[in-house]
Parts: structure tokens; sequence; C-alpha cells
């Protein structure tokens, strides 16, 4: 397989003491500029006129990855992570690592360590970068800590920040109505979506994959809560072995349901995280539920709402529904086969995880 698409990570010893966020600056005229974050000078290997300020990056790497206005996240030992980039097929912002779901599939497993500093850092990326595209806020479960968020919120528009924003969240605060209407009045206005996943039908199989008891009943009352409220929804599934037969019933539940929803995410299991301890039983290869996929995404029709299938190789759907697949994997994430070099359907498609490089799960088929 060929590397991935974007380089996002770096290491740099004039980086070393330096930590939260960064901002690149890729010329001596971009430098003049005002940033209220610190700077980090990106030059190509061999450039004659360094900039005399530090830290400075010399690295042919780096420059091929990166852009000015660029966010970087530094830990402190030299490390830095492109977070936000003006050249990304999407951008995200890491929040919180605490969860109260405890997914089997989860990609990131959550962590117990206070990380709201977390929430200081995000703020400060955003404001900087200032989008005017769709940054995807995630975690762990971002709205976790209520307040917090609503201070993020706010914070922002303090800033005069309004950087449209995609929050992934299990949706479990909404079912607390007094938190909707709060939510909804510190948007200001803000364009927001809300991608909130639902597993299955019914409590046993949504909660087993959670891992939460009782974490169904509140997804469903948030999902109503927020819908009526007029907060846009995508809904998120994961297709696995305990769910697939009621896939379609999942997403006409929805449907039917739940109010203000913009699209539904069909979206193929990634071999990350604690998805590898649970993979032989969970993980269930596309081909063994195109039927459950023609069914659902027929629903599309009735209920005039879209249905994208996300994660997906063309290769490991049939020609009929390679229509719905998105090119959805971060580019600081996705990798080709080799044989994909020569594939007549490369630039339609999202390729595959770097975490599933060189794995059985992933075969190509040639379909040129």
């Amino acid at each position: 397989m060929s590397e991935v698409l974007r380089t996002d990570s770096f290491f740099n010893e004039s980086l070393v003491g330096l930590f939260g966020p960064a901002q690149i600056v890729k010329s001596h005229e971009a430098s003049a500029g005002k940033s209220f974050l610190p700077r980090v000078h990106v030059v190509p290997y061999g450039t004659t006129e360094i900039p005399k300020k530090a830290p400075v990056i010399e690295s042919n790497t780096a420059d091929r990855y990166t852009a000015h206005g660029d966010i970087l996240l530094l830990d402190g030992k030299g490390n830095g992570r492109v977070i936000l980039s003006q050249t990304a097929n999407s951008n995200t912002v890491l929040v919180t690592e605490q969860c109260d779901n405890l997914c089997k599939f989860c990609s990131q497993p959550p962590k117990t360590r206070d990380d709201s500093i977390l929430f200081a850092f995000a703020a400060q990326a955003l404001i900087a970068f200032n989008s005017q595209d769709f940054v995807g806020i995630t975690g762990g479960e971002p709205l976790l800590n209520r307040a917090l968020f609503l201070q993020f919120l706010d914070t922002l528009k303090r800033a005069d920040c309004h950087t449209p924003l995609h929050l992934l969240t299990n949706g479990r605060a909404f079912h607390d109505l007094s938190f909707v209407k709060e939510f909804k009045d510190a948007l200001h206005n803000r364009d927001l979506i809300c991608g909130i996943p639902l597993y299955g039908t019914n409590s046993a199989i949504h909660d087993d994959l959670v891992g939460e008891p009782g974490a169904w009943s509140e997804t469903i009352d948030g999902l109503i809560n927020a819908g009526n409220h007029g907060l846009p929804i995508e809904i998120r599934v994961i297709p696995t072995k305990r769910n697939v037969e009621q896939l379609s019933s999942i997403v006409k539940l929805a449907l039917e349901s739940i109010s203000s929803i913009s699209s539904i995410s069909i979206m193929n299991l990634e071999q990350e995280g604690w998805a590898k301890r649970h993979w032989d039983e969970l993980y269930i290869p596309p081909y063994q539920y195109v039927k459950m996929l023609e069914q659902t995404l027929k629903l599309q029709h009735r209920y005039k709402i879209p249905i994208r299938l996300f994660n997906y190789p063309l290769c490991h759907l049939p020609q009929h529904l390679r229509q719905y697949a998105c090119k959805s994997i971060s580019d600081w994430k996705a990798i080709y086969e080799e044989e994909c070099l020569s594939c007549s359907l490369k630039s339609d498609c999202g390729g595959f995880f770097v975490s599933q490089k060189h794995k059985w799960t992933n075969p190509t088929m040639r379909i040129i």
C-alpha cells in the first residue's frame, strides 16, 4: 500500500517546550500578519533565508503537507500534529477523551483523566483558523461536561468566530430538555449539525454495543428532544453482526420518529481501538449484507432524506450501490493498495483506513 494521502504529524527539536496550539507561517511576508497563537515557520530543506525567530521546521515533507495558517497542536516534547488544515478533505478538533459510553468498536477508547484544557485548545484553534467550512467537534463525548461545552460556544461567539460545526455526540445529554434549550440558545444562529449514532431498534442491541445500560432510552429521548427543537441531525449507523439484520428498521425508526433529520450515514467499521479485540464478534464484510443495504437505501426515496455510505472502498460494493458511497476517510488516515493505482474509479473512491494496512479484511477487487 502507499502512504497516507496527507502526512499530519511532525517532530522537530525547535518545537520542544512548546505546548498547545500554534499557527504555521510559510513566508516572511505572511509572518508580518497578526496572530494571537505562537507561530511555527515551515520552510523547505535547504532554504537559504531561514527566519531568525524560532521555532522553524526545515523539512520538505512538512512544507509539502502544510499551508500558511494551518494549526498545529504541540505536546511539549517536540511533536506537532496538524489539527486544522487548509488542504484537508475534512477537519476535526478533539475536545475530550472522556465518555459515558464504552462502545465495543470505539476507535479511540476513552480516558478518565481531566482533559478540560482540550476545550480551550479547540476554541483557540478554531478562532485562529477562522474557517467558513464545517469543522468536526469530537471526543470522547463532547457533551459529557455540559457547562464546559456551553462555555466553549460562548468563547467562539465572543471572538466573532462563526465557523460551522459538526458535533459528534451520543445524544444522551439531550434527554435533558432544559439542556436542549440552553444548547439551542447558545448557538446564536450558528450552523451546527449533530451526528448521533443509533445502533438498534431496541435497548438490548444498542446498549450492548455501546456498553452502557439505559443508553438507548436516553439517546432516543435526546434525538426526539433535539429534533423537536430544530437541531439538524445526522443519524449514524455502523453495521455489525449484532445489528445488521435491523439496518433498514433502525433507519425507518429514526425517519418516522425523529424531526429535523438532515441525513443518514451508514459507516463501515474501522479496525482500530477496541474494535480490534471485538473484531470477530462484530465485523461483517459488506458483500454479506448487500441486500440489507439495498433495502435501507430505498428508504431515501420514500422519506426524501439522503442516505450515504461512509468508509466503503468502491471495490467492496456492487456497481449499483457505488453512487451512494462518499470519500469519507480523512486524508491523514486514508491509503490505497498498489492495485488501486491503475483503477479507473480511484479518483471517486475514498480508499482504505491506514489502520487496516495489509489486513485480510481489505481485499481489493479489480473493477476497471
